[in-house]
């Protein structure tokens, strides 16, 4: 393949993943208001989290929310000059590209929204995953596919 086709490639995988979270999003805003049960472990409902993964520091005071937006913004701007770097020497990125899509989606709700949308919610019995949306299974994807590409490079040496 080559570097003109795999660059359309990488270009191409963080527009569908932005187009897909947002238009799930705009779903769950528009739909999912009163909560809908599709079966007896997965129901969509509506939450917006203005901390970090799984709830964290959303109930924190609301100075803190602009402290995690900031931390948020950065680490993404290190992860995105990563992944230049990386895809500058020829090596595969496509984790990289995967977290920054999820990022981008999600830094993008705390602006326009005040916290991000989540509504997908897994549960069984009394237990229950805390909610999330499309952009965070992409980070969560693109971060195990990063782990992978460690390994990978270990177990090769």
């Amino acid at each position: 393949m080559s570097r003109s086709d795999q660059t359309c490639r990488y270009m191409l995988l963080p527009l569908m993943v932005i187009a897909v979270d947002r238009f799930t999003k705009y779903l769950a805003l528009t739909h999912c208001r009163n909560g809908c049960l599709l079966n007896q472990f997965l129901s969509l409902d509506l939450a917006f989290n203005r901390g970090i993964s799984w709830g964290l520091l959303s109930r924190a005071p609301g100075n803190m929310f602009y402290l995690v937006t900031a931390l948020v913004i950065l680490v993404t701007i290190g992860l995105a000059s990563h992944t230049v770097r990386r895809w500058q020497a020829g090596k595969p990125i496509w984790g990289e590209l995967l977290v920054l899509s999820g990022s981008a989606s999600n830094i993008f709700d705390r602006f326009v929204y005040g916290g991000v949308v989540d509504f997908i919610l897994v549960s069984y019995g009394k237990f229950s995953w805390p909610m999330f949306n499309i952009a965070d299974i992409c980070i969560v994807v693109g971060v195990g596919l990063m782990v992978l590409q460690v390994y990978k490079r270990e177990w090769s040496n």
